[in-house]
């Protein structure tokens, strides 16, 4: 039995414990606050600044109904050592306006759209073992608080998307697949040339996968390469440089998940790849393997210059399977986004002296836990036959904007017009996102602080 010693770094999650992040210090008991009023009497959080909303909000009320359904019940227990500077501070008057911040009534499209209710359906510190049990304790506390506040005559003001467009069935959306771009080297195994003990096959369960190479079942395991079992490929290498391998493979058990790698006629190397699961193809990384273990250093080989190499996997473990291969000089090769099927949903701009402005968002449905459905974003790109100043961007799934999707609205950049490559809006980060809603995700539309043409 080997051992897979690869540890992945899981970028933007954090693995939380189900049992809270633990109590706050302790806090001297007493009345409880009723806010800080600035010159004109608007309310002031904790940092001086006045609060979003909240001037008619009964504030006596809504502290103690804060305290009794969500700081004592649910924030102290199970928020507290990450947030006890923000909603769980000691002092319960800070408490509640940085939670009132968060609940965000000044711009309210039903309770299981406010932000803590949004991060219990991403299942952020929930303290159960169901993420459904989570979701459901915060919205009907949520509603409590809510409820009192109603009592005593506050209303939330129902959210106006500013510069809305109209809205898009993904349905009226043609399935797209993105093309591996030409500076990576790569090919399918219908591209190889294949000696025993592999054999192609076309019977897979997933109907993007086209063709594969695989080897029978109780054929003996090979402890060295012998070069003349291989699938061979005639690679097109565009640069010199330092190139990392990928595959995209199928390994039902550690007992079939390994081949050799050989490029250029060299030395072959053994390559482990992680156990996927019967029904489950997967892109892995070639790593360098110690004593039959994987590390965590990427393996790679040096091409001197461009042009046309052989390269070969080679066979070590029967029923291993793999469909394509890829050599690149990047380290951070994203496989999945070749073999996922996309729609490009293009939504009409409604801007002032410009003919046929619209927003493309290129995304995949994805399905979640409990029955809950998602878009997955790939990125979005302003197509305009002039450059349009974007400020603010709100996605609108079903005519909704969840606060989980506030990244973009912190946008305000200079996108579109003739130059192809400047129509793409970044977020600052990576524009990939996910958009979560509720049940069906059956339509698309946008909201913008300002679209109009740039100066």
């Amino acid at each position: 039995m080997k051992k897979f010693g690869l540890i992945l770094a899981l970028s933007g999650f954090v693995a939380l414990g189900l049992t809270g992040c633990g109590k706050p210090p302790s806090k001297p008991s007493g009345a409880i606050a009723t806010g800080t009023t600035g010159p004109n009497g608007e309310i002031l959080g904790p940092d001086g600044q006045p609060v979003a909303g909240v001037s008619d909000i009964p504030m006596e009320v809504s502290l103690a109904s804060f305290k009794a359904n969500l700081y004592e019940p649910l924030l102290e227990p199970y928020c507290a050592s990450c947030h006890a500077t923000t909603f769980v501070e000691a002092d319960i008057e800070k408490a509640h306006l940085a939670f009132l911040s968060r609940a965000g009534f000044d711009k309210y499209a039903g309770i299981d759209q406010t932000l803590p209710v949004q991060k219990m359906k991403q299942a952020h510190n929930c303290w159960e073992g169901s993420t459904k049990t989570c979701v459901d304790t915060m919205t009907a506390q949520m509603n409590l608080w809510l409820k009192d506040l109603e009592a005593n005559g506050y209303k939330p003001k129902p959210v106006v998307y500013p510069n809305a467009t109209g809205d898009v069935m993904l349905a009226t959306a043609a399935p797209i697949t993105l093309t591996i771009p030409p500076e990576y080297a790569f090919g399918g195994v219908d591209k190889a040339t294949l000696a025993a003990p592999f054999t192609m096959a076309t019977d897979d369960v997933d109907g993007a996968i086209k063709s594969y190479a695989t080897s029978a079942a109780g054929t003996a395991r090979a402890n060295n390469a012998n070069v003349a079992q291989a699938i061979t490929w005639n690679m097109d290498i565009k640069a010199p440089g330092d190139y990392f391998v990928w595959a995209r493979v199928k390994t039902e058990a550690d007992t079939g998940n390994e081949f050799f790698f050989r490029p250029n006629n060299g030395a072959s190397t053994a390559f482990i790849a992680p156990v996927t699961g019967k029904d489950t193809w997967k892109w892995a990384q070639m790593f360098v393997v110690q004593n039959n273990n994987v590390t965590t250093n990427p393996f790679t080989f040096n091409v001197a210059a461009a042009g046309t190499i052989p390269v070969s996997i080679i066979f070590r473990e029967a029923t291993a399977k793999i469909n394509q291969l890829v050599l690149t000089t990047k380290p951070d090769f994203n496989g999945d986004q070749f073999t996922r099927t996309f729609m490009d949903i293009t939504v009409p701009l409604n801007v002032p002296g410009v003919t046929d402005a619209k927003i493309v968002a290129t995304v995949w449905e994805q399905t979640v836990e409990e029955g809950k459905r998602s878009l997955g974003v790939k990125e979005l790109k302003i197509v305009s036959p002039v450059p349009l100043h974007v400020k603010g961007i709100y996605p609108l799934i079903n005519g909704i904007y969840s606060s989980n999707h506030g990244t973009y609205t912190l946008v305000d950049t200079v996108a579109g017009g003739p130059d192809a490559t400047k129509q793409v809006i970044s977020t600052g980060g990576s524009t990939a996102s996910t958009w979560l809603a509720d049940l069906t995700v059956d339509k698309l539309s946008f909201a913008f602080d300002v679209i109009e043409v740039a100066k």
